[in-house]
């Protein structure tokens, strides 16, 4: 299978003579590039605007031999704040050429260009699967690359839950439930495009399970999607529940230290008194000792007791 980087009219124009299956995959190409694939590809002018303006919804829009699916994948950017960024390709799909357009660099196609150069193409639609099942399969490594870090910040919220982990959930959300949209979208219109591409003139077929299984894929990054969707939803009441048991224990704790003062507060108060008992018989150290420090180290050295022996029930 040949596979294009550029747009070669003489090439391309030799190629579909021959009537042989191909693959041109443009990166970040200018509009005079999109124009010269157009020409030489026969590319509906539809079809073409789409491509030039991106930002399109999942959809695969027929044009008579052939059709424009957009297709979405994801790579994981490595930035803690933002982990996962979904990419748009556009991909044009006809009985004799397949062609991709995409605006950033995609390791998964990449990887293509030389896996696919020895295929044979006797089963055309199978090339058309390992396209979209690498564009799919490269929200594995997304997946797991969001796992692991709503795993550690999960860990972070139950250890010291702080304000600034409130901040990265809601952030992990943004990027969780953008490609959740995505996916589910491209999930339920996927099995029409299906019937669509297999329908296309001039396209050779195998047995028609892998383009199925592209579906099956797509069912399960959407489940994997949601359930991480979910986990965030609940490391959000975590972190407030946190923040509850945070703050309880530390009205616990001053509630303590505000027992001792007020028991301090009424010993004190009481020996502060003028009555005339304790003006006439508290004069010696023994008495100041007896009644002052003892006053207030009984009653301290009793609530001590008590506090320890109820730590577990009442902290």
């Amino acid at each position: 299978m040949e596979v294009l980087t550029e747009v070669d009219p003489d090439r391309i124009g030799a190629l579909r003579e021959r009537d042989e299956f191909f693959w041109v995959d443009l990166v970040s190409p200018s509009d005079e590039r999109l124009e010269r694939l157009g020409e030489a590809l026969g590319l509906h002018p539809v079809a073409l605007e789409d491509t030039r303006e991106f930002g399109q919804r999942p959809k695969l829009d027929s044009y008579g031999e052939q059709v424009l699916l957009v297709f979405y994948t994801a790579r994981a950017t490595g930035d803690p704040g933002w982990p996962a960024q979904p990419l748009e390709v556009h991909v044009y799909i006809s009985g004799g050429y397949m062609a991709t357009v995409r605006r950033d660099r995609c390791t998964a196609l990449d990887d293509l260009h030389e896996t696919l150069l020895p295929e044979r193409t006797e089963a055309e639609d199978q090339l058309v699967y390992r396209v979209l099942d690498a564009l799919t399969d490269a929200f594995y490594p997304v997946i797991d690359a969001l796992e692991t870090q709503i795993d550690a910040l999960e860990g972070e919220v139950l250890g010291r839950p702080r304000r600034a982990h409130l901040t990265q959930i809601y952030r992990l959300k943004q990027d969780v439930h953008g490609l959740q949209r995505v996916l589910a979208s491209q999930r339920d219109q996927f099995q029409t495009s299906i019937d669509q591409i297999l329908r296309l003139s001039g396209l050779s077929r195998g047995t028609g399970a892998y383009l199925s299984d592209v579906g099956d894929h797509l069912t399960q990054v959407a489940g994997e999607l949601q359930r991480q969707n979910d986990d965030l939803m609940a490391l959000t009441s975590t972190y407030f529940n946190a923040n509850a048991d945070r703050l309880n224990a530390v009205v616990t704790r001053l509630t303590i230290v505000s027992v001792f003062f007020v028991t301090w507060t009424l010993v004190t108060g009481f020996f502060g008194q003028n009555f005339g008992w304790l003006v006439d018989h508290i004069r010696s150290r023994g008495a100041f000792l007896t009644y002052g420090i003892g006053g207030i180290v009984v009653p301290t050295v009793i609530l001590v007791t008590v506090f320890w022996v109820k730590r577990d029930d009442w902290f």
